[in-house]
């Protein structure tokens, strides 16, 4: 099948962002096969989330990643974001996608933590998570309280 320019274009754009949103979030399993994601899994998930990330994104390879290349990285999920829940196609997100897309994500998470897969998070499928956001808060001087979280 051959593409006229455009359309390849698009193609081009579309893989892009359908791939930096599987990477927009790091992949939690249970590792070592006791039947939850611990905080110890879930912490080097996310490492290894952070190296893939900077990675991808590091363009000159200096091993951080500067103002223009975060912003390339918060462009990327913020045009997957939109891909995926821009149901009406203006470029924005209302109010009503917006939550659309914060109820995917919150579903994509109990699914991954969810690992004896009853459909209901057990005080021990959740423990993890919750201690890695205790050991956050704490680190950071939280409180405790929720804060608000952008797409």
């Amino acid at each position: 099948m051959k593409f006229k320019p455009f359309t390849s274009a698009v193609l081009l754009v579309t893989t892009i962002s359908v791939s930096a949103a599987h990477a927009a979030k790091p992949e939690y399993s249970d590792v070592d096969g006791d039947g939850v994601i611990s905080a110890d899994e879930i912490i080097s998930a996310r490492q290894l989330h952070r190296a893939a990330m900077l990675s991808q994104y590091d363009a000159n390879n200096d091993g951080e990643l500067s103002r223009a290349e975060r912003r390339v990285m918060r462009d990327d999920r913020h045009n997957s974001v939109l891909l995926q829940f821009d149901s009406d196609g203006d470029g924005e997100l209302s109010r009503a996608e917006r939550r659309a897309a914060k109820e995917a994500r919150r579903a994509a998470m109990q699914v991954m933590l969810d690992v004896n897969g009853d459909g209901v998070l057990s005080e021990l499928e959740k423990a993890g998570l919750e201690e890695v956001k205790a050991q956050r808060d704490e680190s950071q001087g939280h409180d405790g309280k929720r804060r608000k979280h952008r797409i």
